[in-house]
């Protein structure tokens, strides 16, 4: 019989997939890192993973900064992206980064309905 993990070992596996998430892998990459570090099934590993990303949505959407570490790698992604898409001449892809960025650090229009 497998031990099941603590809420808290739960929050640390979603805080630890939310990192990698920062720095930009990819969903699939993370979900087969989460699994072969834990030990634990695939579909537990994407339950993880989307876990956290779910947890960066909420920061961003909250403006939530109490994760100034993880803001601070999802900001310089973000720039990262926006540079090699500038050099691939992919303003699509920049300006999709630049909103994200303009709703992370709190600079997006507020719309009145």
């Amino acid at each position: 019989m497998s031990k099941r993990a603590t809420k808290q070992e739960t929050e640390l596996r979603v805080a630890h997939a939310a990192e990698l998430v920062a720095e930009g892998q990819a969903y699939s990459s993370i979900t087969t890192h989460v699994a072969v570090k834990y030990n634990i099934s695939r579909r537990r590993a994407r339950e993880i993973t989307s876990k956290a990303y779910l947890l960066l949505k909420d920061d961003i959407e909250e403006g939530d900064l109490n994760r100034p570490e993880m803001t601070a790698k999802l900001v310089c992604t973000l720039e990262n992206a926006m540079y090699r898409a500038m050099r691939e001449k992919q303003y699509s892809a920049v300006a999709t980064n630049a909103k994200v960025l303009m709703k992370l650090v709190g600079l997006e229009a507020k719309v009145k309905n």
